[in-house]
């Protein structure tokens, strides 16, 4: 009990000097790179915002921020003291809040929620409006842009972006992470019906000699059919590559262009009957769409609320783990 009393002894000796709202300010200030724009976000005035950036300096006898062409730039302390703060502040947030009732027809709340690909969010986000429109007006739910190709990613990756969860296709499972798989997402190809038919799938010939426009976000992890057809000792015909799915829509009909994407991408992509998902000529696993949640909020009833709405727009719309439609 002493060595624990001392501990604390000296911990309130190191802080009881240091205001809360300098932290936040160095937090801010982190994030935004920029007097002006942290000093918006806090609500406070530019010298009010620089006074406390000068107590900061003499607290810790470093510049902190530098000012150059880019902004304010981080010195090699505050790289190393960001990751301690935010995590501090995070969980005294949490500290302060984790008991507080979450009533979804009140709350005013706003979900950060990333997504991997625009045919999953397109496919989720009308479900999920619809539904909090009518049972939590108050809500505000934000659809971020987010790359996760595996789970050692994962949880950095919600922290860094402050999310509250992620939906992401993995190559593989289980996960260690909480998470919950919402389905498999079958891999296969879209075409003109025109130029391919419609058969259900393509030959291995007519499909090595298509060319293939590739979607350049999975050309940068394993791509499962790339790794399959190497193997193999064979190889598509990239002739482009692209960071978004739904151009493709405009950009293959009336070609031979053919893209390998997955069935949920197809849904988007085939709605005006130009295009038709073919079946690949060899197999390939589907992709494992995944809800991962914050694993420092296990008792945050907004994220079980939100987490239970996610997943019940899933198994609505997407296939069901396992296959089908």
């Amino acid at each position: 009990m002493a060595n624990r009393n001392d501990w604390h002894a000296a911990r309130l000796s190191r802080l009881r000097g240091v205001n809360l709202n300098l932290l936040l300010v160095f937090d801010t200030l982190y994030q935004h790179r920029s007097l002006t724009l942290a000093a918006e976000v806090m609500n406070l005035s530019q010298p009010a915002l620089s006074h406390s950036l000068r107590k900061l300096r003499e607290l810790l006898n470093d510049p902190l921020f530098i000012k150059g062409a880019d902004g304010m730039t981080p010195t090699p302390l505050a790289h190393q003291m960001q990751a301690g703060i935010d995590d501090g502040l995070f969980h005294f947030d949490r500290a302060l809040t984790q008991h507080e009732r979450f009533i979804p027809a009140t709350s005013t709340r706003e979900f950060r929620i990333g997504v991997c690909d625009d045919a999953v969010s397109g496919a989720l986000q009308p479900a999920l409006l619809s539904h909090t429109l009518h049972h939590a007006p108050g809500l505000c739910l934000n659809w971020l842009p987010i790359r996760i190709a595996h789970e050692d990613q994962a949880q950095s990756r919600l922290e860094a972006h402050d999310l509250d969860a992620a939906i992401v296709q993995l190559d593989s499972l289980p996960l260690q992470l909480p998470h919950d798989h919402l389905s498999d997402d079958p891999i296969g190809c879209v075409g003109d019906p025109a130029v391919y038919g419609d058969t259900p799938a393509l030959d291995m010939t007519t499909f090595l000699a298509a060319p293939q426009v590739a979607l350049s976000h999975r050309e940068d992890s394993p791509l499962l059919i790339n790794d399959v057809l190497r193997r193999r000792g064979l190889q598509r015909r990239i002739v482009a590559k692209t960071p978004q799915v739904a151009p493709l829509a405009d950009l293959l009909p009336g070609t031979r262009l053919l893209a390998v994407v997955t069935r949920s991408s197809a849904r988007l992509l085939c709605r005006r009957d130009r295009l038709r998902f073919y079946d690949l000529p060899l197999e390939v696993e589907p992709f494992r769409l995944c809800l991962l949640i914050d694993c420092r909020r296990p008792k945050d009833a907004g994220l079980a609320w939100l987490r239970g709405r996610l997943r019940d727009a899933a198994h609505v719309l997407m296939p069901t783990p396992g296959g089908g439609k």
